[in-house]
């Protein structure tokens, strides 16, 4: 077992984050969603590619939304982990993603993420988060 790094509280509010960020982007909250990043904050993924930046991100929230053809969409992120150093951190989890429609919830992927966080005025965010595919 590895060493548990930063506070208590901080470790709280890095699992928040994560929660937050499954939950605003799985019920549409764009604008939440978008709050998860910094400023800076990229996105990365084999599906939907690369996006640096709040506009590029805003961005990508359109396609997104699109691409879901009306599917409600589940993720879940399990076996969290991350380092805390300072005002930086780095995790990573697991991913099982399904689009729910009609009734019908189907799997539609099983990825991992791999992230970098910072404290920006008290709050954690993600740096940047890059989806990767298990195959």
């Amino acid at each position: 077992m590895g060493t548990i790094t930063g506070s208590i509280e901080d470790r709280e509010e890095i699992r928040e984050l994560y929660a937050n960020y499954a939950h605003t982007i799985d019920k549409g909250c764009y604008d939440e969603w978008l709050e998860c990043f910094t400023e800076d904050g990229v996105f990365e993924s084999p599906y939907f590619g690369k996006h640096s930046g709040r506009e590029a991100l805003r961005r990508f929230t359109a396609v997104y939304k699109d691409s879901l053809s009306g599917a409600k969409p589940f993720h879940q992120m399990t076996n969290v982990t991350f380092k805390v150093d300072g005002d930086e951190a780095s995790g990573a989890c697991y991913l099982t993603y399904y689009h729910c429609k009609d009734g019908k919830a189907v799997f539609s992927a099983a990825a991992y993420y791999t992230d970098k966080l910072r404290r920006i005025e008290g709050l954690w965010r993600f740096d940047s988060r890059k989806v990767s595919s298990v195959n």
